[in-house]
């Protein structure tokens, strides 16, 4: 928003006015950003009772924060696996700081039934694992996407890092080598089919406007996929088509 800043009173007079409705604002977008789910605080004192009650979770760029009773509880991706651990299941996430206190963070039945997975997800699944970008764009955007049974991670710090669970969709096979908004289709043809699903984030896009992932996957036994973004509306907005297994 621009501000019509003018000098006399009447200027100043606009420029507290737009300041107003921006704070407004402020409150609204905030909460936006905000799930409510319920918290069970075990402190690793086991003199002090569990606490357990309604809680408020918002993540912005990987980085949590949990606030519960009258406590803020901060998670920054930079100090996971190092200051913390971090656990996500179909039930909540798991947040584990040792020698002070572990937190869950339990979604209600609606949220949980919003990323139930199909059954056998978690087992003998193709798609999980650590795949890195090869191309420049590819690793300034998606730079090493992270595929466990209930999160998705993909990101780098200059263009957002999204950290989320998602809903799971099979797409028909990709016979003949194609598939839905293939970036370059075959030019002959081939006995090539891929494997192609859609992970929708939930509980909402990621804040850099990524609604939806396509993997693709080709079922000869290679380390490739093939990653296509959509926005909310189902708008490609990105196209990635070289990322490989890591071990």
């Amino acid at each position: 928003m621009e501000l019509p800043i003018r000098n006399g009173r009447a200027g100043w007079g606009l420029v507290i006015a737009a300041l107003g409705a921006l704070a407004a604002l402020a409150p609204a977008q905030a909460q936006a950003d905000s799930t409510q789910a319920t918290c069970v605080l075990s402190r690793h004192d086991h003199t002090i009772p569990v606490q357990q009650g309604p809680c408020s979770f918002s993540q912005r760029q990987g980085n949590v924060t949990v606030r519960f009773r009258d406590e803020t509880f901060s998670f920054p991706s930079a100090q996971q696996g190092t200051g913390y651990q971090r656990t996500n299941a179909a039930s909540g996430i798991r947040f584990n700081r040792e020698g002070e206190y572990t937190l869950q963070v339990l979604w209600t039945a609606a949220q949980q039934a919003t990323t139930s997975k199909p059954r056998g997800w978690a087992r003998d699944n193709v798609y999980l694992g650590r795949w890195q970008a090869g191309s420049t764009a590819g690793r300034a955007i998606l730079d090493v996407l992270t595929l466990e049974p209930n999160r998705l991670r993909w990101g780098s710090a200059l263009n957002g890092i999204c950290d989320s669970d998602y809903s799971v969709r099979f797409l028909p096979w990709g016979r003949n080598g194609r598939f839905p908004d293939q970036l370059v289709p075959p030019s002959s043809p081939t006995d090539l089919v891929y494997g192609v699903v859609r992970l929708t984030l939930q509980p909402r896009p990621c804040p850099t406007g990524a609604a939806v992932l396509q993997l693709a996957l080709p079922l000869d036994g290679s380390n490739a996929m093939q990653v296509v973004t959509y926005d909310a509306s189902g708008k490609v907005i990105g196209s990635y088509p070289d990322l490989r297994r890591l071990p």
